[in-house]
């Protein structure tokens, strides 16, 4: 996974959970940009779990796709999302994600304000 000055998210490499956020389970063996991320505007920060990933937007969304195991893409479902899906529950409390961080089952987001979320 990786981040460009201009903020889009390219990514390469195996893809059975859909972690590459292309909208399918093709593996890709070069990089390619998430056309879906460059469309909303500009990332910020990006985080990669072991087969899944996730997104910061400029506006402070987060963005999570690949696998739902164990709720790690904080949907409050355990579907795989093939495409970069924004966290709704965030944006319903109005809380803009400065940083996050991916672990093996858990994700941590640290809000604008400082205050930190959790899902595991």
């Amino acid at each position: 996974m990786f981040l460009t000055r201009k903020g889009h998210v390219f990514t390469c490499g195996t893809n059975g959970h859909g972690q590459l956020g292309h909208g399918d389970t093709s593996d890709r063996p070069t990089p390619t940009c998430i056309e879906l991320l460059a469309s909303i505007g500009s990332v910020v920060q990006i985080a990669a779990g072991p087969s899944y990933a996730l997104a910061v937007s400029d506006d402070g969304t987060l963005y999570s796709f690949g696998s739902g195991t164990n709720f790690c893409l904080g949907h409050g479902e355990q579907q795989n999302e093939l495409q970069p899906r924004a966290i709704q529950s965030f944006k319903r409390r109005d809380i803009n994600v400065a940083r996050v961080s991916a672990g093996d089952e858990h994700v941590v987001a640290l809000d604008s304000t400082g205050y930190v979320s959790h899902c595991t």
